[in-house]
């Protein structure tokens, strides 16, 4: 996963790639005036046991967390997976949900640590 940190007047934000530009989303949209709740994710991230799934409810976006993969998704995204779709017609949804390895997403959140310190 590629990310990117940068500062300008006091504010952090962060650019992901392509695929995973819902992370930066809920990163830049829920977490990063807020250094207790990238804490609390990292800790939540840091210490999920085999079987266990914890949700990260923010105004936006939620945040699902497994022991290897996480799931951002926006809380408007309402797909349907009964809706039939027409031919050649796909959600755009890059922007809406992203997943990731739950050792990329620590590793995004470490180095957003290292950046602001």
């Amino acid at each position: 996963m590629d990310f990117q940190f940068t500062a300008y007047q006091g504010t952090v934000s962060a650019k992901c790639s392509m695929e995973h530009i819902a992370l930066a989303n809920w990163f830049n949209t829920e977490v990063r005036s807020n250094p207790a709740a990238i804490l609390n994710a990292l800790s939540t991230a840091r210490h999920l046991t085999e079987n266990q799934e914890e949700a990260l409810i923010g105004a936006e976006y939620t945040l699902f967390l497994n022991v290897y993969e996480v799931m951002v998704r926006a809380n408007n995204l309402a797909l349907d997976s009964d809706e039939i779709l027409e031919d050649d017609f796909h959600y755009y949804d890059e922007e809406s949900i992203a997943f990731c390895g739950t050792q990329d997403f620590i590793h995004f959140l470490e180095a957003y640590v290292d950046f602001i310190a």
